[in-house]
C-alpha cells in the first residue's frame, strides 16, 4: 500500500509522454536550477540511475534502480521493470565526496550516439565513501542536481556541476 504521492520526478528523468511533449528537446535550464532549489528547500527528488561500488555486497556490474534523493538518505528502489525488488539506503552523511567520474571504457554506459539526443546519455559520478566507492550513472540533464546534492559545500550549482 503507498501512502500519499511519492518524491517528485527528476527534470532529466523523463517518461516517454514528457518527451514528446517536450519536442524531444532536453529539459530547460529552469526546469534543472528549479530541482536544485527544491533539494534546498528540503523537497525529495527521484531519478534513473544505474549503480554499481567497490563495496563489499554491491554489484561489478552497473544495475538500474530509481534513485531518492531526501535531505538525509539517499533511497534505491526498484526500476519499474526491474526483476529485483530489493531497496536499500545510503546515509547522506556517509558519502565523504562526489566526484564526475573520467569517460573511459570502464564507465562507459548507454549513450545513444550525439546529436539532438545527446542529453539522453547517463553520465558516472562516483560517490567515495569510507570503505569504498559506489559509482551512479545519472541522466546528463541530472548530473549537477546529484553533484549538488551530494557535495552542498562546493558552491553554488554552477561550479558544483563544471566539469
Amino acid at each position: 500500500m503507498r501512502l500519499g504521492p511519492g518524491p517528485r520526478r527528476s527534470a532529466g528523468t523523463a517518461t516517454p509522454f514528457n518527451v514528446i511533449r517536450r519536442g524531444f528537446r532536453p529539459p530547460s535550464k529552469a526546469a534543472v536550477s528549479g530541482d536544485i532549489s527544491a533539494i534546498d528547500r528540503g523537497e525529495p527528488r527521484v531519478l534513473a540511475c544505474l549503480y554499481r561500488g567497490t563495496l563489499t555486497g554491491y554489484p561489478k556490474r552497473f544495475r538500474r534502480k530509481m534513485l531518492e534523493l531526501h535531505p538525509d538518505v539517499l533511497v534505491f528502489r526498484p526500476f519499474w521493470s526491474s526483476p529485483s525488488r530489493t531497496r536499500f539506503r545510503i546515509q547522506r552523511a556517509d558519502i565523504l565526496s562526489a566526484d564526475p567520474a573520467r569517460p573511459d571504457r570502464a564507465t562507459a554506459t548507454y549513450s545513444p550516439g550525439a546529436g539532438i539526443f545527446d542529453y539522453a546519455a547517463f553520465d558516472v559520478i562516483t560517490c567515495h565513501l569510507t570503505d569504498g566507492n559506489l559509482d551512479l550513472a545519472i541522466p546528463r540533464p541530472d548530473v549537477p542536481l546529484v553533484l549538488h546534492y551530494l557535495n552542498p559545500s562546493a558552491g553554488t550549482p554552477g561550479q558544483a556541476a563544471s566539469r
